[in-house]
């Protein structure tokens, strides 16, 4: 009886979308019994892909009435495996996505237990089976492979020449200053690192949360509000560490903001890879003036890409592997790197649904 149930989660979970494919294996089945109880796990099949109220979703459930399905709701809502927020005195749930979603929401906290502990096992040892599936089924390419990113690398915003026109999507000071709610939380890529004897010398608390996802994240304790300063104040530690900036994929407005190192972040480890890339390169390219370059190698020191190298006394530059950050000419000594827009840069879909579609679009493509 458990089995099936769990089977039936997984197949609602498949029809989601995200990043990382649903494969039935005793990986997966394990990953879902530590997340959901039998019960959640029910209840998780019944929920249509869109948000629903509670008592929309006790009419489907024989037997139950509406305060028992929103008690389960609400539990889900704490573990972080489902999403809730009120707009005009009506609290509507979603059921989260394993990627982006619910791998996110279960190490935000920065919390260190046995269940933690536990979780960052069960998502690594599953990670491992899926990365084995893909490598077989898609072929690298360069700059990026099957499937559609669902974050994009955003790129040091004082870094871009100004004499250059600038997309909003590419000012993230636009999304700090445009955000009704900002979130600050634990980096979970580096903390799950961390659950796993895996630690990194670079700063937690830098993953940021906006709108809705940042009213959730702090109702139920993933992370705080701050303000808009404090919001750039993040950007800028972040910058001095070397950290990569990366957004949701949506051009209307973002979701998040995650500072990434390619060590333990599945976005810049996906781009580098090829296989699935979870993120799309910015809209910029760096460009190096062999004539101003020192060679000095501190900004082959900062690319976490390995897009730079030096040859003599100057940097040379390989176009395919530079994502556009732009952390290499924060640390040019001389003027040498400059940033030029990037011939064919893709516009980022414009809001959240647009985004989805194009998840579930491009898993299918990768199933078939």
């Amino acid at each position: 009886m458990i089995g099936s149930v769990y089977d039936r989660l997984a197949d609602a979970l498949s029809v989601r979308g995200g990043t990382l494919p649903v494969l039935k294996c005793k990986e997966f089945f394990a990953l879902l019994e530590e997340l959901f109880a039998p019960e959640e796990a029910e209840l998780a099949t019944k929920m249509p892909i869109g948000p629903v109220t509670a008592e929309a979703l006790a009419g489907e459930v024989v037997g139950s009435d509406t305060e028992k399905v929103r008690n389960i709701l609400e539990a889900m809502a704490d573990k972080g495996i489902v999403f809730t927020i009120e707009r005009s005195g009506v609290r509507v749930y979603t059921l989260m996505q394993i990627i982006p979603g619910m791998f996110e929401m279960q190490f935000m906290k920065g919390e260190v237990s046995e269940r933690a502990r536990n979780l960052a096992r069960l998502f690594d040892e599953y990670f491992a089976v899926a990365g084995e599936m893909m490598k077989r089924q898609v072929k690298p390419a360069p700059g990026g492979g099957a499937g559609f990113p669902f974050a994009r690398v955003i790129t040091i915003e004082q870094e871009i020449p100004t004499d250059v026109e600038v997309h909003p999507y590419d000012k993230v000071s636009t999304y700090i200053d445009d955000a009704e709610h900002i979130a600050v939380s634990v980096c979970y890529c580096r903390h799950h690192g961390e659950l796993l004897n895996d630690p990194c010398d670079k700063p937690k608390d830098v993953c940021m949360t906006f709108g809705p996802q940042a009213e959730y994240v702090a109702e139920r304790g993933f992370g705080r509000l701050i303000s808009k300063e404090e919001a750039k104040q993040v950007l800028d530690r972040s910058e001095q560490a070397g950290l990569i900036h990366c957004s949701s994929n949506t051009g209307g407005y973002v979701s998040f903001i995650c500072n990434c190192c390619q060590c333990h972040c599945g976005i810049i480890r996906s781009i580098k890879s090829g296989i699935i890339p979870m993120g799309a390169v910015s809209s910029f390219m760096v460009m190096v003036d062999e004539d101003e370059c020192s060679g000095c190698g501190l900004c082959v020191d900062r690319c976490q890409m390995e897009a730079l190298s030096l040859n003599g006394d100057s940097v040379v530059r390989k176009a395919e592997r530079c994502i556009g950050c732009g952390l290499c000419i924060s640390v040019c000594p001389t003027g040498a790197l400059k940033l030029e827009l990037r011939k064919g840069a893709l516009v980022p879909p414009q809001n959240q649904r647009e985004l989805r579609l194009s998840l579930m679009s491009a898993m299918q493509q990768i199933k078939q």
